[in-house]
Order: C-alpha cells, then sequence, then structure tokens
C-alpha cells in the first residue's frame, strides 16, 4: 500500500491506557501482565550471522536515508549523532555504519541537502525539519516588519549564505505559522530593496546576506552575467529559430525541452513557471495543451529525470545526484462544502463511544461482507490443482492461515502447506530455493483457470494472489474441460503455499527445532500448520470473535511495509493470550466485556517488544513471566512449539505495531466502521435505499469519505 504510514514520534507507551479506558474492568487480568523488568527493552538483535542465508532481509542503502528522516522527522532540537545511531539499531537491528559501509558522521556529510550535521557538536537535523535553523521565536513576539528582517537574516545565516527567496518563505511559514506577505504587505523581494543594507539579491530567485558578498559562493552567482527579461527573450527567438519545431507535440517533446532548458540555464534548478514561459515562446502553444495535468504533477511523473526542490523550482537528477529528493505534494484543495461535511463526519466519530455494541457490530458486518464458505471451496480448489501441478513426492497438502481457519477478514490470507516425503530435516536454505523456483511456474501456469497471478518466490514460500470474484464474472473465466469455479462473490485473496518435511511424530519436529540455529527456524513454521488449525479450531467463539477483530483492525491500518504488517498468527495468539488472562475457562473470561478484552489485547500489541509471554505444556495456559527471556531468547513464545519465538520466526518488525495499538487513535478504526453505518442509515432515513446487506459503490463512498 503504499498507502505511507506516517512515522510518529514514538509516544509514552502506555499513554492512552493510563487514562483508565476500560482497564478498570478487568484489573486481574492487568496484574498479571508480564512485562519484563527495566522496560523499555528493545528486542535483542542475534550477532550470530553464521548462517548468512537465513538471516532476515537487510536494509538497502538507499532505505536508510528515509529511515533517518523518520526518526528526525519530529524532533524539536537536533538530535545527538550518538542517539541516532542508538535509535538506528534499536529499529532496524543493524547500524547505519554497517549498511553504508563508512561512519555515520561521513554519511551525513554526503547527505547535505538532506541533513544539516554539526561536527563540532555531534547532532544533526532534518535540513527543512522543525529541529533545523536558529531556534523558534516566542509565539508571543509582535510579528511586524522588523520580525520578518531579523528572522530571515537568522535563517539565511542557517540556511546560506545562499537561499532561493521561495525557500527562505516556506521555511518562515513553518516555524512561525503565518505568511510574509500577511505580515509585510507586500512581496520579499520589495522588503530585501528596502533593505541593502542587509540583504544581497543575486537574481534568479537568489538572496543572501550583504556581509556574505565576499564568500566564494556568492562571488559565482554575482559573476554571471546578468540577463534582462527582453535578452532572455531575444536568446528564446534566437532558439526558436535555429531549433526545427516538430508538427505533433507529445510529453516526451516536453520532457525532451525541459532538460534542455535547465542544462541551458546552468544552474541547479530553475522555476517551473519560466520553463512553461519560454516553452510557449518556441512553441506557440502552452504546454498544459500538450499534457494533461499541470506542470508539477507531470515533472513527478518522471523521477529519473526531474527533482523538484520545492518553491516552484525544479532540477535535473543528473546535476544533483541520485540521492537528491523531491518534495512532496501539496494536499489537494478541499471545497469549503466538503471541509464542513468531514467535519460534522469527524465529530460523529468522535461522538462514538468504544462499547461492546460498536464491536459486535463491527464484528457481524464482517459476517455480512465476506462469504468465508465460498472463500474456503475456492481454496480447496487451489489446492486440488498445486497437487496436480507439483512434481514433488507428496505426503498431504494442509490448508491452513486465516483463512483456512475461518477467520476471515477485509485482508484474507491462507497458507498451503506441500508435506513432502524424503525432504531434508536441515540446511533449507542449501535445497529450498530451487524446489520453490521449479514450482512457481508449475503453480501459474495451472491455475490461471483461477485467476491467480502476482506470482513471487519469496525466500521460503511461492507467493501469489487470488482475483476478487464477483456473481458476474465467472462467465469470463475459461476453466478447463471438465472442470467448475465457484461462482460465490469473494475478495481478493493472498495465498503462500510452503514446502516441509514429513516428520514421524510431534517429537521429532520438537528435537529438529531445538537443534536448529535460531535464525533458521522460520524454515520449520509451515511444519506447524496442522497444531496451528488444532489449536485455533478448539477456541470457543468468544475468542475467535476477538481475533477476528484484530485481525479486521490491522487491515485497516496504513503500514510502511509488508515486514511491517502483523502477521495473522501473531494476532491470534495475542487475542488468546488477552482472553486467557481473563481467566483460564470459557465462562471466566466470558465475563468479562468483549472491549475490555479488545483494550487487553491492544495494550499487550502495543508491548510486544518487551514483554514475555511463555505458554504452559498443554498450550493453552498462559504462564505470565516478569523475568527477562529465557536463555534460549524466546520472547513470544509459540504454544505449538515452546522453541518458536512468534516474532522473530515470521520476520516481523514490530516497531510501527507497537506505536499504532499505544497511539490515542488507535479505536478511531472500529468508530469510523460504526459512523459509516450511520451516515447509511440517515441516507435510508432521508428516502434512500432500504436494502444495505451488500457491499454497494455507495458504502464504498462512505468509507473513502470517511477515510478522508
Amino acid at each position: 500500500m503504499e498507502g505511507q504510514f506516517e512515522a510518529r514520534r514514538e509516544p509514552e507507551r502506555m499513554n492512552w491506557y493510563e487514562q483508565g479506558n476500560g482497564l478498570d474492568e478487568v484489573p486481574t487480568a492487568l496484574q498479571h501482565l508480564p512485562y519484563v523488568e527495566g522496560a523499555p527493552v528493545p528486542r535483542p538483535v542475534d550477532d550470530d550471522d553464521d548462517d548468512e542465508d537465513s538471516a532476515p532481509a537487510p536494509m538497502k542503502y538507499a532505505e536508510v536515508s528515509k529511515a533517518v528522516q523518520h526518526i528526525l522527522k519530529d524532533q524539536e532540537e537536533p538530535l545527538p549523532v550518538q542517539q541516532l545511531d542508538e535509535t538506528f539499531l534499536r529499529l532496524h537491528g543493524s547500524s547505519i555504519a554497517d549498511i553504508v559501509g563508512m561512519t555515520t558522521e561521513e554519511y551525513l556529510e554526503r547527505k547535505e541537502n538532506i541533513f544539516v550535521f554539526e561536527p563540532s557538536q555531534g547532532t544533526v537535523a532534518l535540513r527543512f525539519g522543525k529541529a533545523a535553523g536558529p531556534p523558534v521565536a516566542d509565539p508571543n513576539v509582535v510579528k511586524d516588519e522588523a520580525f520578518v528582517v531579523k528572522e530571515f537574516e537568522q535563517l539565511i545565516e542557517s540556511m546560506g549564505p545562499v537561499v532561493y527567496t521561495s525557500a527562505l518563505c516556506g521555511k518562515f511559514i513553518q516555524r512561525n505559522g503565518v505568511s510574509v506577505t500577511s505580515v509585510i504587505g507586500t512581496r520579499p523581494l520589495d522588503l530585501f530593496k528596502r533593505y541593502p543594507s542587509i540583504f544581497l539579491i543575486l537574481g534568479a530567485g537568489h538572496v543572501t546576506l550583504q556581509r556574505f558578498e565576499k564568500l566564494p559562493e556568492v562571488s559565482r552567482l554575482s559573476e554571471k552575467p546578468a540577463t534582462s527579461k527582453a535578452q532572455r527573450s531575444a536568446r528564446a527567438a534566437d532558439e526558436a529559430a535555429a531549433l526545427p519545431v516538430p508538427v505533433v507535440l507529445t510529453e516526451q517533446h516536453v520532457v525532451e525541452e525541459f532538460r534542455r532548458l535547465i542544462l541551458l540555464d546552468n544552474a541547479e534548478s530553475v522555476y517551473i513557471s519560466s520553463l512553461c514561459g519560454r516553452f510557449l515562446q518556441r512553441y506557440k502553444k502552452p504546454v498544459t495543451t500538450v499534457i494533461t495535468c499541470k506542470p508539477g504533477d507531470f515533472l513527478r511523473r518522471y523521477p529519473d529525470i526531474f527533482v523538484l526542490t520545492g518553491g516552484g523550482n525544479v532540477g535535473l537528477r543528473e546535476i544533483l545526484g541520485p540521492d537528491a529528493v523531491s518534495v512532496p505534494p501539496p494536499p489537494p484543495r478541499v471545497p469549503k462544502a466538503v471541509r464542513e461535511e468531514q467535519q460534522q463526519c469527524l465529530q460523529m466519530v468522535k461522538s462514538i463511544e468504544l462499547s461492546d455494541e460498536v464491536l459486535e457490530d463491527v464484528f457481524n458486518n464482517i459476517d455480512k461482507e465476506i462469504d468465508f464458505q465460498a472463500i474456503e471451496a475456492r481454496l480447496r480448489q487451489v489446492c486440488e490443482h498445486v497437487k496436480d501441478a507439483s512434481f514433488l513426492a507428496l505426503d498431504e497438502i494442509v490448508l491452513s492461515g486465516a483463512a483456512g481457519q475461518g477467520l476471515v477478514s477485509n485482508n484474507p490470507a491462507a497458507e498451503i502447506v506441500c508435506f513432502v516425503k524424503q525432504l531434508p530435516y536441515k540446511n533449507f536454505s542449501k535445497w529450498l530455493p530451487s524446489i520453490l523456483d521449479t514450482l512457481a511456474p508449475g503453480l501459474e501456469t495451472d491455475l490461471v483457470g483461477l485467476r491467480a497471478d502476482r506470482f513471487k518466490v519469496e525466500k521460503d514460500h511461492v507467493r501469489f494472489f487470488l482475483a476478487s470474484v464477483g456473481q458476474s464474472s465467472s462467465a469470463n473465466v475459461d476453466m478447463p474441460a471438465g472442470q467448475t469455479m465457484v461462482v460465490a462473490p469473494t475478495p481478493e485473496l493472498r495465498v503462500k503455499v510452503y514446502v516441509s518435511p514429513v516428520f514421524q511424530d510431534s517429537e521429532q519436529l520438537q528435537r529438529q527445532v531445538q537443534d536448529c540455529p535460531s535464525q533458521s527456524r522460520h524454515y520449520l513454521y509451515p511444519a506447524l500448520a496442522k497444531e496451528r488449525n488444532e489449536l485455533i479450531l478448539r477456541q470457543p467463539p468468544r475468542c475467535r470473535k476477538v481475533m477476528r477483530l484484530l485481525m479486521w483492525w490491522s487491515s485497516k491500518q496504513p503500514w510502511s511495509s509488508a515486514h511491517c504488517v502483523p502477521p495473522d498468527w501473531l494476532l491470534q495468539l495475542t487475542a488468546l493470550a488477552a482472553c486467557r488472562l481473563c481467566g483460564s475457562k470459557e465462562e471466566d473470561y466470558c465475563d468479562v466485556s468483549l472491549r475490555a478484552q479488545v483494550i487487553l489485547a491492544m495494550k499487550i500489541l502495543s508491548e510486544i517488544d518487551r514483554i514475555a509471554l511463555h505458554w504452559g505444556k498443554d498450550g493453552d495456559t498462559l504462564t505470565p513471566e516478569r523475568s527477562p527471556p529465557r536463555d534460549d531468547g524466546i520472547w513470544f513464545q509459540d504454544p505449538t512449539n515452546s522453541c518458536f519465538d512468534v516474532v522473530s520466526s515470521l520476520n516481523f518488525q514490530p516497531h510501527e505495531l507497537c506505536l499504532a495499538a499505544a497511539d490515542n487513535s488507535w479505536p478511531t478504526a472500529f468508530q469510523k466502521e460504526a459512523a459509516k453505518w450511520l451516515l447509511r442509515a440517515q441516507k435510508q432515513a432521508d428516502g434512500g435505499d432500504d436494502h444495505v446487506s451488500t457491499y454497494t459503490a455507495s458504502e464504498k463512498d462512505d468509507e473513502e469519505f470517511l477515510d478522508a
């Protein structure tokens, strides 16, 4: 998705829960929530990298800059480099130096267009972040022309010595919350002209301070021959006469012309409006008659060529370098009537209290929108096709995962485990990739009739998607002779196909897990598919309800990457733990409200990277421990096998989950769902449709409106 997860400054984890939001309903359970002493304690990173193939995928060089920006984004003050290193290591399991192959200080110096690094102080801040620049002025100070002059002078000292006027004004707004023109009532250029003893105008949108006049950066710009508008027009006319004009203009002509003009100016960046004007001079028609969007949006389509530097300027990546980052696009303008309606909707969402009734409604709506029997039938068909397409000596095929356990939510996922005879029990990284590489093409060919696509061979499985199927789409699906396809509507399904050896019994599997290096144990995760199914299927309805609510909530979160999406198995065990903490028997925890159990489960998720949850030998009894993890490094234990740590074995990064579950807004997903149904009820009262049992376009509009 690349729906972006906004990195937030890590809050006090217990902020929401300390307000007493429902926790008073489960006091006994809370007394036994197993914190590791000395929290916060980051989950340790195993430094044993002897088994290189079994280690999690390392972060790439290109991803470091974004990760550092996330850390620095909301810092009010420059961050010590040592603290940056410690935070980066805690969040990502590797140091900056290990990834980039140089010291952190050297890396920050190379990224001077993004970071402000002070070697003498050992601190770093984002160049355009809150901590960049001089100290922010007292908000109570009167903002007049003298204030603007002083602020500009300080900003040029911090950002300069040469600064774009537009960047200067943008920084002023960011720091003071008001625009320059609203304070001085005129253009910034006029202000510079009124104070020639302070400011020096260099042209092309640049400005500096008079006392910087002798600096090389300033002299270089001052020595450039000044060109008036008339001179530029004459030069454009000469160019138009010398260069042929194509009969039919295309977007590629626009790209080439803009690039030529930027190179011709011999500058790091040029005003987009200037490029458009010069395009008009040469081709006698506006650029908007050739492209189908705004010039800024058009340039964003070519990130390999152009870099938007802010303030209406654009540069070339070949000049600015491969690490240059375009400024984000401005938010779309929303009409006043829509803003007012959204405000009313927001008030409605805030007025809804998280209650058992709201949670029950969400749960019931999940059931209404998803036909589990149709999903299961379709997955059974896939299993049969996998069996037919496989060249392996299959012992059996097991359907697992949430979709295979009857716990379907908005984002159904299934796991198909192929148990194969005579496979080795160790050294998976040496023999498994070749099997998966051979299996994937056969699956892709055999499953085309079931609308399977986006096949990809991952480290330990083959992943693909089954396209959503509506009631009318089955007629368009080509099936082999003698085979039929389920016609009941089903959503898009994520499917993972695993390959596992056949073990004689659970004791042999247990021994193999114990002997396996901790970072290779994820290869044995598929072998426990039947045990996971049995554990989930024997849970009472209330516990399964909490599981589905957690998975539904997770499907509504904007996780930044696949490694940050909580695995369904982790959410299921969290719900199971929340129920067990409320009582060892079903009649015990059914006396506790559904709201309290969901809150307790979210509380566990907010601490998932620093609590120890261990299960009894029967796999159902939760044994809370207040001591640090055992010597084997097990924190969140898998009840189907005591040697598995759920978080690490599933190659999952828990930081975003902890933040999302601790944030004050975590109940919003449930409140928005309830508001969606209230909006629909209002439409019915105003004369709309009486039937809302299916997911209609109107319902989708309501959901998108609430998300906005």
